[in-house]
């Protein structure tokens, strides 16, 4: 899991520094607070599986956890920033910070389960 962190920080700085190219310095932060607005939640939940990992019983429970957390949060740190940046944020770097540090997970598991076919 540590792993696809370092991932998705690689990610976001390429997605922030595309992002600065062609919408300048505003453009490069909207994708930086996208791109935290899914990173800082998924190491929390990383976090509570890292807890959990000593106790089997609880290993379940915490990836549910974790997972839901992520979400609500989420869905907080993005209404936090639009509500705070709402004047100077552009919405198509924040989107693609976003999107490019949430559905990285999604690539490296497709690359893994058809790996070797």
């Amino acid at each position: 899991m540590k792993q696809i962190l370092i991932l998705q920080i690689l990610v976001l700085t390429a997605v922030a520094l595309i992002s600065a190219t062609f919408s300048g310095l505003a453009g490069f932060w909207s994708a930086v607070a996208g791109g935290f607005s899914y990173l800082i939640p998924s190491a929390f939940a990383v976090l509570l599986l890292k807890l959990s990992k000593c106790n089997p019983l609880y290993h379940g429970k915490a990836f549910i956890i974790g997972e839901v957390l992520k979400v609500v949060l989420s869905l907080v740190m993005m209404l936090a920033v639009f509500a705070v940046w709402h004047q100077s944020l552009i919405f198509f770097p924040f989107l693609f910070g976003l999107l490019g540090v949430s559905h990285l997970v999604f690539l490296v598991l497709l690359r893994v389960k058809h790996y070797g076919r």
